[in-house]
Formats: structure tokens, C-alpha cells, sequence
């Protein structure tokens, strides 16, 4: 069966998870906002987070889609193609952000002082946040890569430089991917990848909480090659398992939710994620018809930029504006909830327009115009 280019419900999950993991960061100052401390104690929301190891299943799959038939037999050059576009995905947005919070480091000390706040030893790296050996970590995204605790600038970031790890990755990955012949070992490798890091996290004690820095390559690590594999099963995989599609993401959806019922046991919700994106591929039922809707594809396209720029808004808001917004009364709290949202998806849209395309329309035309002076290169070796 030909397999679909677009996958659009596909983008819509990426939107959702991210919607997710804003959730996990602002639900502390929601509460607040809203005099419900009982939110936090939900674990709905506390477990957002987890919509970052969607994200990496997510990357592995549909850069296998995009990139499978190149990395057959990859050359120097489709090598070259693939880092540069990649480069200019996450790079020029990621600067932008940074440099915006270089403001805040120089003329609000008592934002610094937020940032650096810690009432938990687990946190006491904080203490080094906004360091400028933190900014270089971070403007170079090898935060990731490192025992080091140098600091944190924009914390979601860590996700970019677990990300650009696995792409640094991929190429070993996917040529190793593509080795595999049967569904059954494909299955199977997708499974143990996953299974291995749950039993890293439960032995590591961070089966209920959120690891990032090394841990966070980690968890990129073993949910990227989850994903890469899974493509291959995808590929692989009988016409016949179309039918059951449908039932796939429903239960998918299911088990995520069921599990959120239960303290640790979402550690596992990476076999549902997984599971969701391999039925969503075939793009049908209900699930993938939400998915698959023009709103959700809207704020899967913008997800990087949303993604990438709410939790600074959060962290400013609640530093300028937080004695205030407790003071709210419910139904100005409750206005003040979605103008945060919205103020948020606001400038998700602005930088997805003003930094995130352009800077990858850049990419392509900078590759574009290597390839062509290389094959003008080589027209001449051959006159």
C-alpha cells in the first residue's frame, strides 16, 4: 500500500502534546490564579511533561517518513542536506529566545533571583541559572549532553539539545533500521527500546518525576529509536493492519488515560504514544478525525514556537504580575487564565511567522544553492 506524504493528524498530536506540557508549567500559577489548590493535585496535569517523550517518538517517525528512501544508501551530501535543514529548524529560534531573555538577566535582578530560587536540594542547579557559561550551554543546545550543571536560560530547551542529539543520530539509526526485514523484529525492538527506559527510570527513581539534563538524552535517546523502528514497522506492516487502525489510536487514548488515574504508572504512557502514532499513520477513526482538524493542525504548525516561548511568559508574568493575580477574584482569575493562554499562543504565532519559517525557508535556500554549486562543480570536472 502507498504510503500518504502528509500525515496531517500527525502534526495535530504534536500540538496536543505541547498543549500538555504547558499545562504541567503553568498549572502552579493557575491555581494560584484560580484559588483551587486542589489542581495540584491532579495528576492530569502534573503529567504533562511526559507530552516531551511524545515529541521524541513523534521525531523519530516522521523523520524516518521524510528521509527513509535517502538514507538507503546515504551519501556525503544527503548527510550535508539533512544537518542543515535541521540545523536551521531549531537553531535561529532557539537564539532569538535567548537573546530576548538577555534583558531581563541585565536590568531585573529580582527576576534572576526567581530563576535561581530553589526550596528542594533536588533543585539546587538552579542556583546557577542564568549564568553566562548557562547562555553559551545553551545558545551550542549541548546542556543535554553533559553532567555539567552550568544553568538553565529557557528551560524547555533542553528538549532542542536532546533533540539535536538524536538527530546527530539518525543517519546510524535509520541505516540500522533499515536492515530489519520482518515486522516481528521491528515490533519487538520498538518494544524493548521502550521497556528499557522505563526500567532505567524506575531504577533511577524518576519514574515519577521529570529528568532532564542527561536523563533528558536519555529518554530522547530511547523514544527517538522507539520511534525510527516503529516506522519500520509501519513500512513493513501487512495492508490488512489498515482495519484496525481505528481501534489502535481509540485504545491508545484509552490506556493514556487510564493510566493517569494511578501515581507512577504513567511512566509507561510511552507504549501509548507509541501505539497512537503508528495508528494515527493510517489516518483513520475518530481520533485521527480531531487529530486531523483544521484548529489542531493549527496548533501543531505553531507547537515549536508555542512550545519553545510559553514557559518564559509564564515565568515573567508570574515575577512582575503574581501578587497581583492572586488577589483576583474567581472570575477575573478565570480571565486572567485564558489572556495568559492566549497571550501565549499570540507570541507562539508571531515568532512561528517572524522566525520559525523564515529561518527555514533560509535553510533550504542556503542548501539549495550548495547542491547546485556542487553540481556546477562537478558539470566542469566532467567538460
Amino acid at each position: 500500500m502507498p504510503r500518504a506524504r502528509s500525515i496531517p493528524s500527525l502534526t495535530g498530536v504534536r500540538g496536543v502534546a505541547a498543549l500538555w506540557v504547558f499545562t504541567t508549567h503553568f498549572y502552579g500559577l493557575a491555581a494560584d490564579i484560580l484559588h483551587m489548590p486542589w489542581l495540584l493535585q491532579s495528576l492530569f496535569l502534573f503529567n504533562g511533561f511526559r507530552g516531551v517523550d511524545l515529541f521524541f517518538v513523534l521525531s523519530g517517525f516522521i523523520l524516518m517518513h521524510v528521509h527513509e528512501a535517502q538514507f538507503r544508501m546515504p551519501t556525503w551530501r544527503v548527510i550535508r542536506d539533512f544537518f542543515i535543514v535541521r540545523f536551521f529548524r531549531v537553531y535561529p529560534l532557539n537564539t532569538v529566545v535567548l537573546l530576548a531573555i538577555v534583558p531581563l538577566v541585565l536590568f531585573a535582578p529580582g527576576y534572576v533571583a526567581m530563576q535561581r530560587a530553589y526550596t528542594d536540594p533536588a533543585f539546587a542547579y538552579r542556583a546557577h541559572n542564568l549564568s553566562w557559561p548557562g547562555f553559551v550551554q545553551t545558545l551550542l543546545l549541548v546542556q543535554s549532553w553533559t553532567v555539567l550543571k552550568l544553568g538553565e536560560w529557557n528551560i524547555v530547551s533542553w528538549t532542542l539539545s536532546a533533540e539535536v542529539l538524536g538527530y546527530i543520530l539518525f543517519p546510524m539509526l535509520a541505516m540500522m533500521a533499515m536492515r530489519i526485514t520482518s515486522v516481528r523484529s521491528a515490533v519487538a525492538l520498538c518494544v524493548a527500546s521502550l521497556a528499557a527506559l522505563v526500567v532505567i527510570l524506575f531504577a533511577a527513581h524518576h519514574a515519577n518525576n521529570n529528568p532532564t539534563g542527561t536523563f533528558g538524552a536519555i529518554r530522547m535517546f530511547f523514544c527517538f529509536a522507539a520511534g525510527v523502528v516503529l516506522y519500520r514497522v509501519y513500512h513493513l506492516a501487512p495492508d490488512s493492519t489498515e482495519r484496525y487502525a481505528a481501534a489502535l489510536t481509540l485504545g491508545a487514548v484509552g490506556f493514556i488515560a487510564l493510566t493517569l488515574f494511578f501515581p507512577v504508572v504513567p511512566v509507561c504512557d510511552v507504549f501509548g504514544f507509541t501505539a497512537l502514532v503508528f495508528g494515527l499513520a493510517y489516518q483513520r477513526g475518530v481520533v485521527n478525525a480531531v487529530l486531523a482538524s483544521a484548529p489542531v493542525v493549527w496548533l501543531g504548525r505553531i507547537s515549536f514556537s508555542f512550545y519553545l516561548t510559553h514557559y518564559l511568559i509564564i515565568g515573567i508574568l508570574a515575577w512582575c504580575m503574581g501578587p497581583w493575580l492572586r488577589q483576583l477574584d474567581l472570575a477575573a482569575g478565570l480571565v486572567a487564565v485564558v489572556a495568559i493562554f492566549a497571550l501565549c499562543l499570540l507570541v507562539g504565532v508571531v515568532c512561528y511567522h517572524l522566525v520559525e519559517r523564515p529561518s527555514q525557508r533560509l535553510g533550504r535556500r542556503i542548501m539549495q544553492r550548495i547542491d547546485a554549486r556542487d553540481a556546477m562543480v562537478a558539470a566542469r570536472h566532467m567538460a
